[in-house]
């Protein structure tokens, strides 16, 4: 997956941009992922400023893909719970 094809999946999906950020810097309470090189970095940062579920991935596409995985599953909590979104 390249960072087009992600884009349009999330756009499509109607995923809300405050839910991630793509080297877009850090927003609370959002998926982050940007590339220090030589790695991609992947976590969710809290509102207290805690970098949780932190993963690093050398593919960029293998980090767009857990990205949208992510996105994906928060979608199906928002279905559970409307209070979420």
């Amino acid at each position: 997956m390249d960072l087009q094809e992600l884009n349009q999946l999330l756009k499509e999906n109607g995923i809300p941009e405050a839910w991630y950020s793509i080297n877009d810097g850090l927003k609370p309470g959002a998926c982050i992922l940007y590339k220090n090189d030589p790695v991609w970095e992947f976590f969710y940062l809290d509102e207290r400023g805690n970098r949780v579920d932190y993963k690093t991935f050398a593919d960029e596409a293998e980090a767009y893909r857990h990205l949208w995985e992510k996105m994906r599953y928060q979608l199906k909590v928002a279905a559970l719970l409307p209070w979420v979104k």
